[in-house]
């Protein structure tokens, strides 16, 4: 589903969207939507549900490398 391209442009508009708010250098230029979503159970959030930027990092290597390509 992530890949469907119908779901990428209704992000895509979403994203746009609100870009509108924000300075050039505050928009989001280029997202991923991951497979499944971050949970406690999966390491990528702590009990208190905030993203641990290390694991969320190391799991998602290639996706990040991507983005930033």
């Amino acid at each position: 589903m992530v890949k469907n391209p119908e779901v990428l442009k209704l992000f895509k508009g979403a994203i746009d969207e609100k870009n509108k708010n924000f300075g050039q250098w505050e928009t989001i230029k280029k997202f991923e939507l991951m497979p499944k979503e971050w949970t406690i159970e999966g390491g990528e959030l702590t009990p208190t549900t905030k993203i641990k930027r290390k694991v969320v990092l190391e799991k998602y290597k290639t996706v990040i490398d991507h983005i930033y390509a």
